[in-house]
């Protein structure tokens, strides 16, 4: 069976939708040298909050970023607009984007172009302090003209600790993987969901010893992948993993090595 795509959390309605994969050197991640490629797909979603519709996270956008290319290839037949219209959709519709982070592959559609002229676009103030003070020629330091853009334009809005965005779909930040990450809980009464981001963006990182070498600070990576997924296994929360190829739905189960993943299957 396949895993399931489109679930509830209470009232809500909640798509995971897709944006392609990305094949690039196993070293991109982990640092050093390495001959191994790594896949990753990108699974941004899409939350029908009464009136509102809530896409966090947003892929990387009509085109590999130009930065990116030579180190990253990207694959697809269909792009992030194309699932939110087949989930009956278009990006007019979308009211609120909230961004994990800065990294080009969570903000492409959002940020570059804009692609969600009605919508309000959420990012960590802590996010983009960071990526002011990353290399030239880094992906989420490119971000950083759009973002101050989109603030001075009044369509993105910094935020500056935990909250809800709407009812029901809180943001908490978890960092390690950036400053500023912030990963998002769907509540609804005693129903619930986990959006990871990348702070355990795929089933290799369900090991909390299993750190990249993008993650900016590996420690608080580690406690905080350790904590919020032991939440969501008390709690009973599907897990949603943004970059998971395969199951992308899951629930998570503690293991002397870590965690491993359950999937949620239609």
């Amino acid at each position: 069976m396949a895993t399931a795509t489109t679930f509830d959390v209470g009232k809500m309605r909640v798509h995971i939708l897709d944006d392609g994969v990305f094949v690039t050197d196993a070293g991109n991640l982990f640092g050093g040298s390495r001959k191994a490629s790594i896949k990753g797909a990108m699974h941004p979603i899409l939350v029908e909050a009464g009136d509102d519709l809530v896409l966090i996270d947003a892929g990387f956008g009509p085109e590999l970023p130009g930065i990116l290319v030579g180190r990253y290839e990207l694959r697809r037949d269909e792009n992030l607009l194309d699932h939110l219209g087949e989930a009956g959709y278009d990006a007019g519709d979308v009211t609120h984007v909230v961004l994990s982070h800065l990294d080009a592959d969570h903000v492409g559609w959002a940020l570059n172009p804009p692609s969600f002229p009605n919508a309000t676009v959420y990012v960590q103030e802590a996010a983009l302090d960071e990526a002011r003070q990353m290399p030239e020629k880094d992906g989420r330091r490119a971000a950083v003209p759009d973002v101050e853009k989109g603030v001075e334009e009044g369509w993105c809005e910094l935020l500056d600790a935990d909250g809800e965005i709407l009812p029901g779909v809180r943001v908490e930040v978890r960092a390690g993987h950036s400053a500023g990450h912030q990963i998002v809980w769907l509540e609804d009464g005693d129903d619930l969901a986990l959006y990871t981001a990348d702070l355990a963006p795929a089933k290799i990182w369900l090991n909390p010893d299993l750190i990249a070498g993008v993650d900016t600070d590996p420690e608080a990576a580690r406690k905080n992948r350790i904590e919020v997924l032991s939440e969501a296994e008390s709690r009973g929360a599907p897990v949603i993993l943004y970059h998971e190829p395969g199951d992308f739905l899951v629930k998570v189960k503690s293991t002397e090595k870590g965690f491993e993943a359950v999937p949620i299957e239609d």
